[in-house]
């Protein structure tokens, strides 16, 4: 399954370069709206270059890794492109994740500056390791070195020409940063920003962390465009019926989120009353939209244009889908066909391509350059033959099936890693870090989705519930656990219960019994 490459926005080879081109051509239109905040393009591109100066004079180089712990907001956008300008490999990160979780990316990662505000710059101060100073940059920005860098640290670096890093969860505890190449991100920037056919009037609607990959299309599918990104506030999320007012009223085109946001916007924050009227693309990923509540959409906002996207963050969206405006709830739901320029197939157990169910493998331009862990880079992709030869490819660990019509139908997964709320989770991540705290002896953490519950069937984040399971120690305690657990762990990532057992039920060959511990939240031990 494959497509030709499209058009693009611009010939830049760089993501930056795609916000310098915005500023020759566009120089006065708005690039960012952040609450009382407006940047013109012009006006953003200088701040840019500002910043990547300043970061050259603090030891910032081609290939240098750079971490960026900043709150959503513009701030944040101009340390981005300006340490991809510096030629830096910049990773976004999460300013309200625990220090020690923080601790943890800068070591995996081998990042050797981070950036902070002085908002921020308490818990980045927590995360690095003794011997880092403080330098003050231009425009609120600190950033955070070591007194002399590692020149064999860098060495390990690659793209040498700089890239982007996004943190997901490792099975050993460790955070993975995919490593994303300038032309990994471009070209999904490009194909999104074709595909919708935004432009300079477009208002995109920004409501994902940065450290999510949904957010590269907020930030580079917009300017591939010269269109303008209006960040949604943090403090009008948490209230549904204020989502749908700001949509409204900044007259949000384009919208790209996980179906649990939409879900909430429209039975929470009563959307179906006062639909947005300029919304036209309404794009979702990360995890499967309640056919009920997509239905409903279609009907509530006929003239918006629905798109499903689908892709890990090694490859990005490397699939899509513009679902029928005639679309009900009883027809089949698929993920579509690549996009253009990527090749997408299935193989079996042996890599081999296969008509029937298989595991869904990538090759193109979208696929990652490989896993920092340990400081180094990793390649996991191997070479398959597809229809075309053999091709650098990634096995995404998702099994689908081929409609008549060449589409792919998703299936599930052949690991434990889980969905929840769009992000991605490796349940062994969780079980790593319980195997770390005083007492603990072994644990196994599951995902319960239970058919009977409302909750789930119409997709909201209780959907999915982590019930971790955990023997240890006489006077173990469920509270204590969940406490340290909040100190090295991301929200989302916590479990929803712990429960402490003398033993945790096993299966005849000695393995921990996943399958009995899914069936109750507390199960008798089996011998």
């Amino acid at each position: 399954m494959s497509n030709t490459p499209g058009t693009g926005g611009g010939g830049t080879g760089r993501l930056d370069g795609l916000l310098a081109d915005a500023a020759r051509r566009h120089p006065v239109r708005t690039a960012v709206v952040d609450g009382d905040t407006l940047l013109g393009y012009a006006q953003l591109d200088a701040l840019v270059t500002e910043t990547a100066d300043a970061l050259r004079q603090h030891g910032v180089t081609d290939g240098t890794r750079v971490g960026v712990r900043l709150h959503r907001g513009h701030q944040a956008i101009v340390a981005i492109y300006g340490a991809l300008r510096a030629g830096a490999v910049v990773a976004p990160l999460d300013a309200g994740e625990p220090p020690a979780r923080t601790a943890r990316v800068l070591r995996s990662g081998g990042l050797t500056h981070l950036l902070a505000a002085p908002d921020t710059l308490t818990g980045a101060r927590e995360s690095v390791p003794d011997g880092w100073w403080p330098a003050e940059l231009p425009h609120g920005l600190v950033c955070l070195s070591p007194s002399t860098a590692a020149p064999e640290q860098q060495s390990r670096t690659a793209p040498a020409s700089g890239g982007y890093v996004l943190f997901t969860s490792g099975s050993t505890g460790w955070p993975k940063g995919v490593l994303l190449s300038h032309e990994n991100v471009l070209h999904f920037a490009r194909w999104a920003a074709d595909e919708f056919a935004l432009g300079p009037d477009d208002r995109i609607g920004a409501q994902a962390a940065f450290t999510f990959d949904l957010s590269t299309f907020d930030i580079f599918s917009t300017a591939a465009a010269a269109a303008s990104v209006h960040l949604l506030p943090t403090a009008v999320r948490a209230f549904p019926r204020s989502v749908v007012g700001w949509l409204d009223s900044e007259r949000i085109t384009a919208l790209y989120a996980v179906p649990t946001l939409y879900q909430m916007l429209l039975h929470r924050g009563n959307l179906a009353a006062s639909p947005p009227g300029a919304l036209r693309i309404a794009a979702y990923a990360g995890e499967p939209f309640p056919p009920a509540v997509l239905e409903e959409y279609l009907t509530v906002l006929p003239h918006t244009s629905f798109y499903n996207l689908y892709g890990p963050t090694e490859t990005n969206v490397c699939t899509y889908e513009r679902v029928p405006s005639g679309w009900r709830a009883s027809d089949p739901s698929t993920i579509g066909a690549a996009i253009d320029g990527v090749t997408v197939d299935l193989f079996d157990e042996h890599g081999r391509r296969t008509d029937s169910e298989g595991e869904i493998c990538v090759a193109g331009p979208v696929v990652m350059s490989g896993y920092l862990m340990d400081g180094r880079v990793h390649d996991p992709t191997t070479e398959l033959r597809f229809a075309d030869g053999p091709r650098r490819a990634y096995r995404t660990g998702d099994l689908a099936r081929r409609t008549p019509d060449g589409k792919l139908r998703l299936l599930g997964r052949r690991d434990l890693q889980i969905k929840r709320a769009g992000h991605r989770i490796d349940l062994l991540d969780i079980e790593s870090t319980l195997a770390e705290l005083p007492g603990v002896e072994s644990s196994c953490v599951v995902a319960r989705t239970d058919p009977e519950d409302a909750a789930a069937q119409t997709g909201s984040v209780d959907a999915v519930r982590l019930i971790a399971h955990v023997t240890g120690s006489a006077g173990l305690d469920a509270d204590t656990l969940v406490a340290a657990l909040s100190e090295r762990l991301p929200r989302f990532m916590l479990p929803d219960e712990v429960v402490v057992a003398d033993s945790l039920p096993t299966t005849r060959h000695g393995k921990v019994d996943r399958k009995r511990l899914l069936v109750t939240a507390h199960p008798e031990v089996t011998e």
